[in-house]
């Protein structure tokens, strides 16, 4: 995998060799921690001692979501408070004190390199640090889903004094913290575009590391499946919407719903859930405890709007099945790059093209020949490249 017009850049590690991977939020499990956690795993096969700077420490939740328990076992660890505003307004302000702290403690780091592999900036002193960006708006962002900046006007009279204020603390604090990594990494092709157009050349595309121990089996069903979290920028409406136009055929959605705590999205799930067509059929299960669905299924239906790659997309590829996305998001890198599957512009569109691939005739010759093209997005490539950077 290239880099986009950048030669990588290269050093050798002191004969005592330390590293900080900071994630914030690992409590999430999902792709970007499983690029955490291969991160760590690289750096440890390179002969680096780890420390995992997050808020949550779990050898056994790693172990259960992705089988990589040892991993998370042979790393120290440096706890990330949560952050827990004080009063209920004002929280993008009540964010910047929090951001400023947790840069101070992580900026004191004894380690040779650094990686941030959250979309969330650290200022990081006299330290190589490698950021890996997802979405080019969570730079400016910490913790994530904050805004340091606010809107640059707003309607209501009452909001523009908060909001100037808002942009005066985000211009002194992110001109004197502002990140100064030896290189960011884009997990798709229109994040690092974005990067580029907002001056940031030492910018390389990487494809994040995907599970592609999934096989097909055969012969395969007729059916739909995603693998997702039930969130708003997974428009699993979407997904419905083009269900509801092939009520002949079975859908699944696996995955997770947010719990009450998480507010919007748990009323979105919610209301989704309950609005499921006849033909959907909901399995809240992890992808490791129900690959059957995956395994079986003859297509990949991605609905979302990421601007990275999705790992769930690749993990498709493995077993078999031939990906479905729309125009304009991350996943167009994978199918572009791996030569399989279909893009859509419409609910209608997608709706035709997954009925005529659905009946189309395929040999077990052409499933596995797709489920090869897996490999190219192995977690094994991944961590060849990491090791490359850091020797």
């Amino acid at each position: 995998m290239g880099s986009e017009g950048l030669e990588p850049t290269y050093f050798r590690c002191s004969v005592t060799k330390d590293a900080l991977v900071i994630h914030p939020q690992m409590s999430y499990y999902a792709g970007g921690e499983l690029l955490c956690l291969y991160v760590c795993k690289a750096l440890q096969e390179a002969g680096y001692k780890v420390t995992l700077a997050c808020d949550v420490f779990s050898p056994a939740d790693a172990e259960r979501f992705f089988g990589l328990g040892s991993v998370v076992r042979q790393c120290g660890y440096r706890k990330i408070a949560k952050f827990s505003p004080t009063l209920p307004y004002f929280v993008s302000l009540q964010r910047i004190p929090y951001a400023i702290r947790m840069r101070t403690l992580l900026g004191k780091t004894d380690a040779d390199v650094v990686f941030s592999t959250q979309s969330s900036s650290f200022y990081i002193p006299k330290r190589k640090l490698f950021h890996f960006v997802y979405n080019v708006l969570d730079l400016f962002n910490h913790p994530p889903g904050s805004n340091l900046s606010g809107p640059a006007s707003s309607k209501e009279p009452l909001k523009k004094p908060y909001y100037f204020l808002l942009r005066q603390a985000r211009r002194i604090f992110w001109d004197r913290y502002s990140p100064t990594p030896a290189i960011f990494f884009a997990v798709g092709s229109l994040v690092l575009q974005d990067l580029k157009d907002r001056g940031y050349q030492n910018s390389r595309l990487i494809f994040p590391p995907c599970r592609t121990s999934f096989k097909p089996k055969l012969p395969k069903k007729k059916q739909v499946v995603q693998y997702t979290r039930i969130l708003p920028n997974k428009r699993i409406e979407l997904f419905s919407e083009i269900a509801q136009l092939l009520p002949q055929y079975p859908f699944y959605i696996v995955g997770r719903t947010p719990t009450e705590r998480s507010g919007v999205n748990h009323d979105y799930s919610q209301r989704i859930l309950r609005g499921l067509p006849r033909n959907v059929t909901y399995v809240d299960a992890l992808t490791r405890e129900r690959p059957d669905l995956l395994e079986n299924s003859k297509v990949y239906l991605y609905t979302g709007t990421e601007a990275g790659i999705g790992i769930a997309l690749v993990e498709a590829i493995a077993a078999g099945c031939i990906p479905f996305t729309p125009y304009g998001v991350g996943a167009v890198d994978i199918i572009e790059t791996a030569g399989v599957g279909q893009l859509f512009s419409s609910a209608q569109q997608a709706a035709k093209k997954i009925e005529t691939t659905l009946e189309a005739e395929q040999t077990a010759q052409e499933i596995y020949a797709i489920s090869d093209k897996a490999n190219m997005f192995s977690p094994e490539s991944f961590e060849e490249q990491i090791r490359q950077i850091v020797n």
